[in-house]
């Protein structure tokens, strides 16, 4: 499964063809989603933080929670949580400069080819049918590879505050994080 953008249209792909027969209703809800791309956005702008300040660290998991928290888990040994959750103030300046969104498409190869696009320990973006993958850019901030929601610029999201810092094992740091009027 997978899509395709045409103009201001997302077509969903099946592996298999369907015969229509019927009605298809959909809904979104509005809020949530809303909400899971502040947190998404956030998760890129807490990722690029960790890969500029932690030596090029990479994430080894992530979670979206459906009570407008999220968690990143980075492969940070031997790092001092309390260095972390410094970066509280930092990620607030980002979203106060409203920094653009932008995205681009790059074949595969070429962005395994590039240091920083590819941030992930085990998991890559999809390609797309083409072989591209999605490149999404917070301007003067950060690149990299993610098929993701994202908001238009970083000053659309709430405020953030990082909840807490877990050691999850020799080599992973799991940062959670919510935003301020949270339920958290």
């Amino acid at each position: 499964m997978g899509f395709e953008i045409a103009g201001d249209r997302v077509w969903h792909l099946l592996e298999e063809p369907v015969a229509p027969s019927g009605t298809v209703q959909a809904s979104v809800d509005v809020d949530f989603r809303a909400a899971q791309t502040e947190l998404h956005t956030a998760a890129h702008i807490l990722n690029a933080l960790v890969y500029r300040h932690f030596n090029g660290a990479l994430i080894t998991g992530a979670q979206l929670g459906d009570d407008l928290t999220a968690r990143v888990d980075f492969d940070l040994p031997a790092v001092d949580n309390d260095r972390l959750r410094a970066l509280e103030a930092e990620i607030n300046d980002v979203i106060r400069q409203d920094l653009a969104v932008r995205y681009a498409w790059l074949p595969l190869d070429a962005a395994s080819a590039e240091r920083g696009l590819l941030r992930s320990r085990s998991v890559a973006p999809p390609p797309s049918a083409d072989g591209t993958v999605r490149i999404v850019e917070i301007v003067g901030l950060d690149r990299q590879a993610c098929g993701g929601t994202h908001l238009p610029s970083t000053g659309r999201s709430r405020p953030l505050r990082i909840l807490k810092i877990d050691n999850k094992g020799r080599h992973n740091r799991r940062v959670k994080y919510g935003l301020v009027d949270s339920r958290a």
